[in-house]
C-alpha cells in the first residue's frame, strides 16, 4: 500500500512525486554514455568560445537540463497515475476508465487557457 499525499483538489503533489521519481530512477548505460558525450562536447565548446558566449552556452545547457528533468517527472507522474488507475479498477471492480472523455476535458481546458 502506498501513502499518497494530495492537495486540496486531490492532485498528487509534485514534491511527493519528485521524491518517488528519485527513489525509483535508474540510469541506463546509454544515458551515462550520452552524459559523457555531452560533457566532452561542452568542454570542447567552452575552449572555443569567449566569456559571453560561454555564459550563453551554460544558460542553454541549464535550461535543457531543466526541460529534461521536467519531461522525466511528467513521464513518471503519467505512469504513476496510470498504475494507480489500473489498481483502482482492479480492486474496486469499477467499469474501465474512458480516456477519451478525459482527453476532451484536457483539450477544452488547454483551449480556454490559450484564449
Amino acid at each position: 500500500m502506498a501513502l499518497c499525499v494530495a492537495d486540496r483538489r486531490g492532485r498528487i503533489t509534485r514534491d511527493y512525486m519528485k521524491a518517488l521519481c528519485c527513489r525509483f530512477e535508474t540510469t541506463s548505460r546509454r544515458a551515462e554514455y550520452l552524459g559523457r558525450k555531452i560533457e566532452w562536447t561542452y568542454r570542447h565548446l567552452t575552449r572555443l568560445l569567449n566569456k559571453p558566449e560561454q555564459k550563453l552556452l551554460l544558460k542553454t545547457a541549464d535550461l535543457e537540463n531543466a526541460l529534461r528533468e521536467e519531461a522525466c517527472l511528467n513521464s513518471f507522474i503519467s505512469g504513476y497515475r496510470l498504475a494507480q488507475g489500473i489498481q483502482q479498477e482492479l480492486l474496486a471492480d469499477q467499469p474501465p476508465c474512458h480516456f477519451e472523455t478525459e482527453d476532451k476535458h484536457r483539450a477544452c481546458d488547454l483551449a480556454r487557457r490559450e484564449r
